[in-house]
């Protein structure tokens, strides 16, 4: 019997992109590229992740930072994606 695999938010999307029958078109890689975290959360996160450095994050933030940790794993996973759509075939 195989060991069952977790299936994350980022996991299930990479199988989703995987299925897509259009290639991406530059422009939407470029997009993708492009997107970052607002100047608030991306201050927001650290300031968790500083708090979890020291052990002393709250039981709400933890799942706080749990979900930047899940946006920031789909983002990548669209950004890797969008990189390897942009390498020249051959």
């Amino acid at each position: 019997m195989s060991q069952a695999t977790l299936n994350t938010q980022a996991t299930i999307l990479n199988r989703a992109l995987g299925a897509a029958s259009a290639p991406m078109t530059e422009e939407l890689a470029r997009y993708l590229l492009s997107i970052k975290l607002d100047p608030v959360d991306e201050r927001r996160a650290n300031e968790l992740a500083e708090k979890a450095r020291h052990g002393s994050l709250s039981t709400e933030e933890q799942a706080e930072i749990n979900e930047y940790r899940r946006a920031g794993r789909i983002i990548e996973t669209l950004r890797v994606r969008a990189r390897k759509s942009l390498i020249p075939a051959g």
